[in-house]
């Protein structure tokens, strides 16, 4: 498997009852797109992309998962983009 982003956040994330300052994201694979696919609709860019998010995320600061929906809730639309971001990264570093 290639190897994983990590990325520093610009403000940290409680998740898992902490603070998470960083981000560890693997590149996708079709069995995590197609599982999204089953939990929300392309159409649906925001929900699509938590479902990626919750099975690409590695870890969130020492928090490894598992990763649910509810964990992005409380996000801003701007922080939850550099989520989005990454994982288009990792997306991308999965094809070199």
């Amino acid at each position: 498997m290639a190897e994983t982003i990590i990325k520093t956040l610009k403000k940290p994330w409680t998740v898992g009852g902490q603070a998470a300052s960083e981000i560890e994201v693997r590149p996708p694979t079709m069995a995590d797109v197609c599982d999204a696919e089953k939990e929300a609709s392309p159409l649906q860019p925001n929900s699509f992309n938590i479902q990626m998010a919750c099975r690409v995320i590695v870890r969130a600061g020492s928090f490894t998962g598992p990763f649910a929906p509810g964990h992005f809730r409380a996000m801003r639309p701007a922080q939850f983009d550099e989520i989005t971001q990454t994982l288009r990264e990792a997306e991308a570093l999965g094809e070199e």
